[in-house]
């Protein structure tokens, strides 16, 4: 009874002298922070800077900080980068993010330490976790002039870790880079594009497409090439599209070749493809008459890029016969095939402004703009 007593009284005293020291230490800090802002004089500074000491040895992290800085910037006290160092240390280690920050600074620049890139990228990563302003921008300097090696945790890999598909990317393209290695490393370069590439980022899915299509780092694979290239079309990128007519083109040219001799019926899917690429042609010349009567002889097949085209041929009046609702009928077949086209729902909406349709509109803006295009206030203020 007599030693539990004894034992509540010390714990009590113990909490208590605890309390008094912190509450000394928040003092001492704040007394010196006035004193820092109202400076005029060496004096006043070196008089902060003995508050920031008292505070400081108390084990305040915030102190610790400040009086790391007048150690750094000879405020108060001559300069002295290794005390700098260690008081930002000791800061850090109670999870003070400003700290980190500034020590990561010290290990760039090599003052009061050895000058260590990746221990910088520690100390900054550490201040970005704890969302200190400009540690963000640290970690991007250090990425950008690549400082660490490719094996080194940055930046971009903790954003890519957190399903950041720019980062992923940008992983990707390092680890293919043989500037800063030297070979490529396929299998992480893989690892991450394929990550962007699932996220629907079309930088990824054209790199990982042109890798597979040349077969310089891994075996050429015309099929996984394609396959990367519809995702890119999907999301309407111009390159992959064009690839893939050219693609279309050749195939059909091959065929051409191997079944000049063969039955009407072949002869007439030649007919087919070939209408379909004299349409481009005029479209990319802008003979729009010409295309529409190319487009028009082999819309009956469905062809993704046939139907918008015919599709914005009625919807821009850019031909004799252009109707509206010929616009929407080929639109409603084309994201039938590719619901994946934010342009497209776009392009609807459009449609059915000009139709004066407001609720339709309405409806296929938020669309495509839940499937990525931004559409811009003058038009939500034109449905009202």
């Amino acid at each position: 009874m007599l030693t539990t007593l004894l034992t509540t009284i010390l714990i009590t005293l113990s909490s208590f002298a605890q309390n008094i020291q912190e509450n000394d230490a928040t003092l001492a800090y704040k007394q010196g922070k006035q004193q820092e802002k109202s400076a005029s004089t060496t004096a006043h500074y070196e008089k902060a800077f003995q508050l920031y000491e008292k505070s400081a040895a108390l084990g305040y992290d915030s102190a610790q900080v400040a009086l790391a800085q007048f150690y750094e910037l000879g405020i108060g006290t001559k300069t002295d980068f290794l005390k700098a160092a260690d008081l930002y240390q000791r800061a850090l280690e109670q999870g003070n993010a400003q700290a980190a920050f500034r020590l990561g600074n010290l290990y760039e620049k090599g003052n009061g330490v050895e000058q260590n890139m990746a221990q910088a990228a520690h100390c900054y990563l550490q201040a970005w976790g704890g969302k200190y302003p400009r540690a963000s921008e640290a970690l991007e300097r250090i990425d950008a002039k690549r400082w660490l090696s490719s094996d080194l945790p940055t930046y971009r890999f903790y954003l890519a870790m957190n399903n950041d598909e720019k980062a992923q990317y940008e992983l990707g393209k390092m680890y293919l880079d043989t500037k800063t290695t030297a070979k490529p490393n396929w299998i992480k370069a893989k690892y991450w594009l394929e990550k962007a590439a699932k996220n629907n980022l079309v930088e990824a899915q054209l790199l990982l497409a042109k890798t597979y299509e040349e077969g310089q780092i891994i075996e050429k694979n015309t099929d996984i090439a394609t396959s990367y290239y519809n995702q890119a079309a999907r999301q309407n990128n111009k390159i992959a599209l064009l690839w893939l007519e050219n693609q279309q083109l050749q195939e059909s040219t091959e065929n051409i070749r191997l079944t000049a001799t063969t039955n009407h019926s072949i002869q007439n899917e030649v007919v087919v493809i070939n209408h379909f690429a004299e349409g481009v042609k005029a479209w990319n010349t802008k003979n729009n008459k010409v295309a529409y009567t190319h487009f028009q002889k082999v819309s009956s097949k469905k062809q993704p890029q046939v139907l918008k085209y015919l599709a914005i041929m009625h919807k821009d009046n850019l031909i004799a016969t252009a109707n509206l609702s010929e616009a929407i009928l080929y639109l409603n077949d084309y994201t039938a095939i590719y619901p994946e086209d934010a342009e497209a729902y776009k392009l609807l909406g459009e449609v059915y402004l000009a139709k004066k349709q407001k609720s339709e509109a309405k409806y296929y803006f938020e669309k495509a703009e839940e499937k990525g295009i931004k559409i811009t206030k003058e038009v939500w203020a034109s449905l009202d």
